[in-house]
């Protein structure tokens, strides 16, 4: 599973399973409709990212995007470590489980060494989003995290008069 598919996967996941449990399916059209605005790049999380969400210490952010798409719009953050899927997991899951978020799912799939972390701020903010956690043995262990969480939509710039 290439990077891209594991940003799109959390999109997909959220949108098919609306934070539930169940199989998850994804429409082929949903992945069509997403533009990324440049609105940050690699190292920095995009302006007006959460600043209370917990972000793995351990991990070099490569990539970070403002995300429109026809389902709403989200904040897109890719990072990889040196550490394992299972200590990444571990602080996602301690992490989501207090004030102001929750963790709502967990889905593990296995054939993809992937876990999905699907979690909910506690304070009613209307935040609900996915962690993706996956384990590559490719160059030495490297562990890919990808975060959706929504974001407001970026305006579009009116004609000028």
């Amino acid at each position: 599973m290439t990077l891209l598919a594991l940003w799109l996967l959390p999109l997909l996941l959220a949108a098919a399973c609306g934070g539930g449990g169940g199989a998850p399916t994804a429409s082929p059209a949903a992945s069509a409709e997403v533009s990324a605005t440049p609105s940050s790049t690699a190292g920095q999380l995009p302006e007006g990212f959460p600043g209370d969400f917990p972000i793995y210490e351990k991990a070099t952010i490569t990539a970070a995007r403002h995300i429109d798409a026809a389902q709403g719009s989200i904040y897109a953050i890719g990072m990889e470590t040196t550490d394992s899927a299972d200590t990444v997991r571990s602080f996602y899951e301690a992490r989501l489980a207090e004030p102001p978020w929750e963790v709502t799912n967990v889905v593990e799939i296995s054939e993809e060494n992937t876990v999905i972390v699907e979690f909910a701020r506690r304070d009613g903010g209307g935040e609900a989003g996915t962690v993706a956690i996956q384990e590559q043995q490719t160059d030495g262990q490297k562990t890919l995290i990808a975060v959706s969480l929504p974001a407001p939509a970026t305006p579009t710039p009116s004609p000028a008069p």
